[in-house]
């Protein structure tokens, strides 16, 4: 496999099981690690040890009252604990992120010359695995 285009990206959400996600224009995960200056007299440059680390996950999507347009936003409101499975492309089932996470945000955005979108961010309950070949 080469390099794809998230064009056939698909996130699965959901407390009990998780279930695709309609209407998905950008989705994004991102892990990040903090490091704390671990130098010491006597060395000659800095050094540094890996602390605490996070993900941030993104979800926007366009509203969909067809297809169960609020479920996410009331899992905001009730701060419902969900699954999450992350794929970047559909045609691989080997190649995926999943985990725990509450969802934040939410909301609407309903400008005049366009359709309603939504953006929710996932904070992390547990750490996330990402699964590859």
């Amino acid at each position: 496999m080469g390099t794809l285009a998230g064009t056939n990206a698909i996130i699965y959400l959901g407390a009990t099981n998780a279930t695709p996600i309609t209407e998905t224009f950008d989705l994004s995960i991102e892990t990040t690690t903090d490091f704390a200056d671990d130098s010491s007299h006597g060395d000659s440059w800095r050094t540094f040890i890996p602390t605490l680390s996070t993900f941030k996950m993104t979800v926007n999507k366009h509203f969909d009252d067809a297809s169960g347009g609020g479920v996410l936003q009331a899992a905001v409101i009730a701060r419902t604990q969900m699954k999450y499975y992350l794929y970047p492309t559909r045609a691989s089932s080997t190649i995926y992120w999943y985990g725990l996470c509450y969802l934040g945000g939410g909301g609407m955005s309903m400008t005049l010359e366009d359709v309603i979108d939504s953006t929710f961010e996932a904070q992390p309950i547990s750490q996330p695995t990402y699964v590859h070949p």
